[in-house]
């Protein structure tokens, strides 16, 4: 398995891009709509640290490692007209994980279009995993779940 895993996805809402990028940046404001938070402290506007339960599901062999938790660090590098950067640090299953996230809203009629895409580099044992687990499938869930929680945050 490579250590280096790369998703994307794009999708629309019924609201004007400047709302969508005033939510997204509001990490405060944002982190309450990931899914499975265990819990999160703020440090800054730009800066969180989270805790997470991730579901491996019962192909797992090893049912203390069916459902893990997850310590990260999520920071708010960087922003650029419609487009904002996330980082992502932590560990999980005694793991280094990291993920770049790139999202780029543009408008789209009454609403805005929300193109999005991931870089995650997983640390050995985690890689080791995808011998019991599909983990591609596993974090591109994650990601939509992730992506989901947005939307509907959004959309409220």
């Amino acid at each position: 398995m490579a250590s280096e895993l790369h998703y994307n996805g794009s999708f629309m809402v019924s609201k004007a891009p400047d709302e969508v990028l005033s939510f997204i940046t509001d990490l405060p404001r944002a982190i309450a709509c990931i899914p499975n938070m265990v819990n999160y402290e703020v440090v800054s506007r730009d800066r969180v640290r989270a805790r997470f339960r991730v579901d491996l599901g019962n192909e797992v062999p090893i049912a203390e490692l069916r459902r893990i938790t997850a310590d990260a660090t999520i920071e708010l590098i960087g922003q650029s007209g419609n487009e904002v950067r996330y980082r992502v640090d932590g560990r999980a299953a005694g793991s280094a994980i990291s993920i770049v996230l790139n999202i780029r809203v543009n408008a789209l009629g009454n609403g805005s279009r929300i193109d999005w895409d991931a870089t995650a580099n997983l640390g050995r044992l985690l890689q080791l995993m995808g011998r019991f687990v599909n983990i591609d499938s596993l974090v591109r869930r994650i990601s939509e779940d992730t992506i989901h929680g947005f939307i509907e945050c959004l959309l409220k």
